[in-house]
């Protein structure tokens, strides 16, 4: 008896999700449609709907059109917006990002914070005036449900083993604010986030299997295999910065990130130029103005990253490779330069696309990991839409 109820639990339980699943998937649909789509008999399906209206995770939104042969017209349904809200923090070496989103994923609100030469314990107090203001403003059922962390270094089993650019201080940040706030803390890096966020806001769902490759002060890789976010076995599946390129001059025994990430590029362009302190917008203006030195330095590095996308793709065979970078975002021809020099060595094309609205795809890539998580479809596949950013 204890066995077969508990068989009946875990189907509930299992059904239960998949409806969550469908509503989300289809924010805009009807009881009828999700039986259909799911195999299950309406009375199954009123019985889990009402569960979770009881919960309040859904919210009715009039009524949509009646079928071909007439009858009622069907009550259309959507993720109740209010339920409780989320917050993604990405801790950056000189910004400090955040981003409150209602469980839908649509962002409440986004602050960029300086904390550029700041201790980690003066941005852990940042965030917890973010979370204060956030949770004095929000109207919801449940208010806080989840907090995600992006880090730009290694994780495993949700802790920090490598940061090379902010001094952890061994500050544990999951037990500093799991038991604070009493939620879920999650800790993931700001490559394998992005390719979260292609995956579940992009065009990235199209593939089964794809990598990003984020270029920033560094350069890391978010792997998608079978639609599965891949870590490896100490979590530095995706270091390719660190892998070595014979490519350009006098690079023999030079790490790829060394060369072409963003800020290796710029204190390249400022070793040319004799310059101080330049920043992404002067050499996207130094570049469109025609400075020989910027379009040497930028279409030299275009190679450089191109030979990293073909090892990336002898090795992981995925079906498209998509950039996370501004300086691609704010020049796009750069774009075509590393798809050309791809074809140049490949002697063959392949997907090589940028990443759109690179600003929030890390944020909204660890929102959906802990929208995931608090809703209990950690492994289910959602598709958010894309939401509209705020002014």
């Amino acid at each position: 008896m204890v066995q077969r109820s508990l068989n009946r639990d875990q189907l509930h339980d299992l059904n239960l999700k998949l409806v969550l699943q469908q509503i989300i998937n289809h924010p805009a649909t009807s009881r009828i449609e999700i039986s259909h789509a799911l195999a299950l008999h309406k009375s199954t399906i009123s019985s889990l709907y009402n569960t979770l209206m009881e919960q309040q995770l859904l919210t009715e939104i009039g009524q949509g059109a009646a079928s071909n042969v007439g009858g009622r017209k069907p009550t259309m349904v959507t993720i109740n917006q209010n339920y409780g809200y989320t917050v993604t923090f990405d801790l950056g070496y000189r910004h400090l990002h955040a981003t409150a989103n209602y469980i839908d994923t649509t962002i409440m609100e986004y602050q960029r914070i300086d904390v550029v030469n700041q201790s980690i314990e003066v941005m852990i107090e940042k965030c917890h005036q973010f979370l204060a203001h956030i949770a004095a403003k929000a109207q919801t059922v449940k208010g806080l449900l989840g907090i995600c962390f992006s880090i730009h270094g290694i994780i495993k089993d949700n802790q920090i083993t490598y940061s090379p650019w902010i001094d952890m201080h061994d500050v544990d940040l999951v037990k500093i604010f799991e038991q604070l706030y009493q939620v879920p803390v999650i800790l993931e890096n700001e490559a394998n986030l992005s390719a979260i966020y292609e995956r579940d806001f992009g065009h990235g769902g199209q593939y089964n299997s794809f990598i990003t490759l984020s270029i920033h002060r560094g350069i890391g890789a978010g792997i998608i295999l079978n639609k599965l976010l891949t870590r490896g076995e100490s979590g530095r599946g995706g270091e390719v910065g660190r892998s070595l390129t014979l490519l350009g001059p006098n690079t023999a025994g030079q790490s790829v990130e060394s060369l072409c990430s963003e800020d290796a590029i710029i204190t390249r362009i400022e070793t040319a130029k004799q310059l101080d302190k330049l920043d992404r917008d002067q050499v996207i203006q130094m570049f469109n103005d025609g400075d020989r030195d910027t379009e040497r330095i930028l279409r030299q590095s275009c190679g450089v990253v191109a030979g990293l996308i073909y090892n990336v793709v002898m090795m992981l065979d995925p079906q498209a490779i998509y950039l996370n970078s501004p300086l691609i975002e704010g020049l796009p021809e750069l774009l075509a330069e590393i798809q050309g020099d791809y074809q140049d060595i490949a002697k063959s094309s392949f997907p090589i696309e940028l990443i759109q609205g690179t600003k929030f795809a890390t944020l909204l890539g660890g929102c959906s990991l802990i929208t995931h998580q608090v809703l209990g479809l950690a492994g289910y596949e959602l598709k958010f839409q894309t939401t509209e950013t705020p002014k």
